[in-house]
């Protein structure tokens, strides 16, 4: 079943990350921590092993990079209770408990260290290169989240939240059972990032695992998070496990979710992310705010609106920007590589992963 997210995003204040979310620590899970420089193949290392896993026909979570939606930062393998990431920056990782829970797969070793010195000079230009346009991005996304963010509060005073809860506890009545003390389990992926193609957002995810879909349009956000929050806590109170995720400019906002066991999923529309899934319900929250309130704030409320969103677009075209010069970087270090090492690597790896004894007997 195809399944994509992501576990990082270019967000206010820095760089989002769930990745600590990744790095199991329980007993009998293992995690492969791959480093190496742009270009050393550590998405094609992730990539064929996911493809292998994916045609036995066993679950596998791709992660992407947020700075290029074509390239892996990581998989999940929960069955076999695996995962291999990409450890550097700016999710670097190490094993906390080493070679009890995890290692580090050093992609460096089959580089021609000799090569790269001589081109050390243009290395050093654009990765200081790379870092200015990433830099440049955050900027523009710190602004846009906190234009937002005025949008955000507007909203949230002309809310009317006892109606748009009891909203909520109807949507939980017609999909859930009642608590039975038993309390599913939540996974916390990011659905949607702010990438060089634009806010992207996984329509191939909730498609695979959704056969009803809402998408709850809302120009902030603020009442679609409230009830899928609530939606949340039912679903978790009836045993259900849910997948969960969060808004990048704040972790404690959820902003979609999927309950995989009734094929069902909520999302969130609003003035800077579109999710539109195949066959999706779309539904407007508008109704649970103050309108005249809403009126009397119209100024605002449209600045904000215009003002966040060519932030973004202006944050967006700085991350172009930057995978342009990573693209750059990386054919630099693809001259310097001995893939035939790094392929044997692999197999290695992928030979341990089936072997493993955590493999569940037929």
């Amino acid at each position: 079943m195809n399944q994509s997210y992501f576990l990082g995003s270019s967000s206010r204040n820095g760089f989002f990350s769930l990745f600590d979310r990744l790095v199991p620590k329980n007993e009998g899970q293992y995690t492969y921590l791959i480093k190496g420089g742009p270009g050393t193949g550590k998405s094609f290392f992730m990539r064929k092993i996911a493809d292998e896993i994916e045609k036995k026909d066993i679950e596998c979570e791709r992660i992407f990079c947020s700075s290029d939606p074509d390239s892996l930062d990581g998989v999940i393998i929960p069955s076999l209770r695996v995962c291999i990431a990409d450890a550097t920056a700016p999710h670097t990782m190490d094993p906390e408990y080493p070679a009890a829970t995890g290692e580090i797969i050093n992609l460096g070793e089959y580089w021609d260290k000799e090569a790269l010195r001589n081109d050390s000079k243009k290395i050093i230009e654009l990765t200081d290169k790379n870092k200015a346009c990433h830099k440049r991005s955050r900027r523009f996304i710190d602004s846009a989240f906190s234009i937002y963010g005025d949008g955000e509060r507007i909203s949230r005073e002309s809310l009317d939240r006892r109606r748009l809860e009891r909203y909520a506890a109807r949507i939980a009545a017609r999909n859930f059972k009642k608590p039975s003390g038993k309390i599913g389990l939540e996974k916390t992926r990011l659905l949607d990032a702010i990438t060089p193609e634009g806010y992207f957002f996984f329509n191939s995810t909730a498609d695979a695992l959704c056969n009803r879909k809402t998408v709850f349009e809302d120009d902030f956000g603020v009442a679609a998070s409230i009830v899928i929050g609530e939606i949340r806590t039912y679903a978790l109170a009836s045993g259900f496990s849910v997948i969960s995720s969060p808004f990048i400019a704040n972790e404690k906002k959820i902003r979609h979710i999927i309950i995989p066991q009734l094929g069902l999923g909520f999302f969130t529309k609003d003035k800077l992310c579109s999710p539109s899934p195949e066959g999706a319900k779309y539904v407007s929250l508008k109704r649970f705010y103050d309108s005249d309130a809403l009126r009397n704030s119209r100024a605002k409320l449209n600045f904000a609106k215009k003002a966040s969103k060519e932030l973004i677009d202006e944050a967006v075209s700085a991350l172009r920007n930057a995978k342009e010069v990573h693209d750059e970087l990386e054919s630099i270090y693809i001259r310097a590589m001995d893939f035939s090492r790094v392929e044997e690597k692999r197999k290695e790896v992928s030979k341990r992963i089936w072997e493993s004894e955590w493999w569940p007997e037929e």
